[in-house]
């Protein structure tokens, strides 16, 4: 039986939907973002650049394209995925993304998804974890992104604290996105979206497609 209060969920890609590529592959027009991978506080940086990419390869034609959640790495979504987010006062930056491939161009559809919030969620009394620790010192490793939060290898029991109220937030200890069983009942519709319960079954060891090299 879950220990967790409340339901939450771990928010990954799912490409089997319609309209959702297998990948996105292609160039930016930038070589970086003007913000970090996992940005803190998006609301206080300031973007100045317009951001493209130009596809060099997608398993569709540019105007079947209609997913409204991708990731693999960065994370686009829809203009309906933003209308959930402030139809439940969410908090976020979305940076538009304009798509090309093959002569044609969509814009204004799709956004770069920067979440508003990124939360301490693990419940470290009641959870079952490892801690990240150096090879050399034993000593534990320190969040390089979070201050005052240490780094989690792995997580075989995750309890989210009762603090956590958010409807959509980043993850500080596994770096996911997670939402709240409220914005999934409304985002039930949406494509690509695969919503993993963070229960009894639920699981973080990113290093577990290694085991076998």
């Amino acid at each position: 039986m879950s220990l967790n209060k409340k339901k939450y969920y771990a928010m990954h890609y799912k490409n089997s939907d319609e309209g959702c590529p297998v990948a996105l592959s292609g160039l930016f027009n930038y070589e970086e973002f003007e913000w970090s991978p996992y940005e803190p506080n998006p609301k206080n940086i300031v973007i100045k650049n317009e951001y493209k990419i130009g596809l060099t390869d997608l398993d569709m034609k540019l105007e079947d394209l209609d997913f409204d959640f991708f990731q693999v790495g960065a994370i686009y979504v829809s203009l309906d995925f933003l209308k959930i987010c402030d139809g439940l006062g969410a908090s976020y930056r979305a940076v538009p993304l304009e798509i090309s491939f093959g002569g044609s161009t969509r814009k204004d559809e799709f956004f770069i998804f920067l979440p508003g919030e990124s939360l301490p969620a693990l419940d470290k009394n009641l959870s079952v974890y490892e801690v990240a620790k150096d090879i050399e010192t034993g000593k534990v490793v320190n969040s390089p992104i979070y201050h005052g939060q240490v780094s989690i290898d792995t997580v075989d029991m995750f309890v989210v604290s009762d603090s956590v109220e958010s409807d959509i937030f980043r993850c500080q200890e596994t770096l996911e996105l997670f939402c709240s069983e409220r914005f999934k009942l409304k985002a039930s519709s949406l494509k690509g979206i695969s919503f993993v319960e963070v229960d009894e079954q639920y699981r973080y060891d990113p290093w577990a497609s290694f085991d076998d090299i």
